[in-house]
């Protein structure tokens, strides 16, 4: 398992979670999630930021190695993966009654992201 790989791709999944839920699905999440853009402007992103970062590098170090060990395709693994992370969340949303459309976005959000970490061990394990 390259350490160093892992964690760029916990780096990218970071980013394009920058890109998703402001540039790409911005305003859509904003309205599902329920705030407005000057709730938003007001809060102090840092602390979320700093735990998302993390997160992200240590989902990435997880996959990475569970892909590594898994007798299966790397990319089938890594739709496994994305598979349980994606329907263990989907009954979170039933019984908090969020919105299909919050659903889409994140768990989106979440297959892409797990499939760069899976394309990152697939090219450089």
């Amino acid at each position: 398992m390259n350490i160093i790989i892992a964690l760029l791709a916990g780096l990218v999944a970071f980013a394009v979670g920058a890109l998703w839920y402001t540039v790409f699905f911005g305003k859509m999440w904003m309205k599902a999630v329920g705030i407005s853009e000057e709730t938003v402007q007001k809060s102090s992103p840092m602390a979320s930021m700093i735990v998302t970062v993390v997160v992200e590098m240590a989902v990435a170090l997880l996959v990475s190695f569970v892909l590594i060990h898994l007798d299966l395709g790397v990319y089938l693994g890594g739709l496994l993966i994305a598979g349980i992370a994606i329907l263990s969340a989907i009954k979170n949303y039933m019984f908090e009654m969020k919105p299909f459309r919050l659903i889409l976005i994140n768990e989106s959000y979440k297959l892409v992201t797990i499939m760069i970490m899976t394309a990152s061990v697939a090219l450089f394990a």
